[in-house]
């Protein structure tokens, strides 16, 4: 999976350089963003391709490094989900949890916001 990742105020981001679908494995984030917790980074930023698609696994495994990343005082972003991919996050109630922004600046800016 072909992923580039770099820092952006307090966030790292993932950004997926090729569409998600059924037969993608998101599990390679688990570890990933289990190195980064353990050198301190808890807030990360996921960027989906607009192709990206998420399915049962695929939501399965966002869960799991939601609910890491939490454990750590962290946050969870998403940087401009394509809109069905907010519709199935929607379905869950995910939007409720973790930060959807149009933009890496966006989530800088919101991020300044709740800091206040």
């Amino acid at each position: 999976m072909n992923i580039e990742t770099h820092q952006k105020g307090d966030y790292y981001v993932f950004k997926f350089k090729e569409d998600i679908g059924l037969g993608s494995d998101l599990s390679v984030l688990k570890p990933m963003i289990e190195e980064k917790i353990g050198i301190g980074i808890t807030n990360i930023a996921l960027a989906f391709t607009k192709g990206s698609y998420l399915y049962t696994r695929s939501i399965a495994t966002l869960v799991v490094c939601f609910e890491m990343i939490k454990e750590h005082n962290g946050q969870l972003a998403l940087i401009s989900p394509n809109k069905s991919i907010q519709d199935i996050l929607g379905i869950i109630d995910f939007p409720k949890i973790i930060r959807v922004c149009k933009s890496e600046e966006e989530l800088l800016d919101l991020h300044a916001m709740a800091r206040k």
